[in-house]
């Protein structure tokens, strides 16, 4: 092999191996920093079909693709945990077709992942307002719920008809109820996590990622963000890539965390 040739073949595998290195090195900083719950605000799939000349169900449905990706990427690096915002309760102010097709395009999309998620060994579970849950998804959450139910590699929380002020409020409500009846005489935390939507087992998020450029948790989780990392991406959420995650955990690993000590 001449000299200029075997150069030219090493210049290209250098982008290969900087990607290994900093795939390696990402791993090691995880292990040694953690991330047990990633948390996603996935903002940006309406404006991103405007930015593209397409209908709003273009960019939920490309949406859905990154979701995907997202998944088969927190598997690799040995993420346990990941929730993402899905439908908020105030998203039902928007008009009821797009609404409608949000609904329609889930249903499609769930049905179609399903297989990926079991092989993958994704649990899902839905956090939300479960008696506003919407009834042509009614049957697709329970089969999502029950079909990966005993599987764990990682755990994926969809939070769906989900507010951040009105999981605390129900909380609060059904206390005095069960106050009233005599079936608790006082609360402190852990017992106050008891009548969150979200699960007492669930750890907080280490980390909250938004993308879409706006900065703002928008009503998600409040109970449960207090201490949690924020990282903030100008990307819309169909545009996001691996290389945004990486520098994101990169950014995380940078960071100390002291929990207010």
């Amino acid at each position: 092999m001449s000299k200029p040739l075997l150069i030219f073949m090493l210049l290209l595998l250098i982008p290969v191996a900087h990607k290994l290195y900093i795939t390696l090195d990402t791993v090691k900083k995880l292990q040694e920093m953690p991330i047990n719950h990633l948390a996603i605000i996935m903002d940006g799939n309406r404006r991103w079909a405007q930015q593209h000349q397409l209908a709003h169900q273009a960019g939920h449905r490309k949406g859905t693709q990154k979701l995907k990706m997202l998944i088969k990427y927190s598997i690799e690096k040995g993420i346990q945990i990941v929730s993402v915002y899905a439908f908020s309760l105030e998203n039902f102010q928007r008009s009821p077709e797009e609404i409608q097709q949000l609904f329609t395009l889930m249903v499609e999309e769930s049905e179609k992942a399903l297989p990926e998620f079991k092989q993958a060994g994704v649990r899902i579970h839905f956090i939300g307002e479960r008696c506003v849950f919407p009834e042509t998804l009614s049957a697709t959450i329970a089969k999502l719920e029950t079909e990966t139910a005993e599987i764990r590699t990682l755990d994926l929380y969809i939070l769906f008809c989900y507010g951040g002020r009105q999981e605390i409020l129900s909380a609060v409500n059904q206390i005095i109820k069960d106050v009233k009846e005599g079936k608790i005489s006082s609360i402190d935390e852990p017992t106050f996590k008891n009548y969150l939507w979200a699960s007492k087992d669930i750890p907080d998020p280490d980390l909250i990622i938004r993308t879409g450029g706006i900065k703002r948790l928008s009503n998600f989780l409040t109970f449960q963000t207090a201490y949690s990392e924020l990282y903030f991406i100008d990307r819309f959420w169909p545009d996001l890539s691996t290389k945004d995650l990486d520098r994101a955990l990169q950014d995380y690993q940078q960071r100390k965390r002291t929990f207010g000590k």
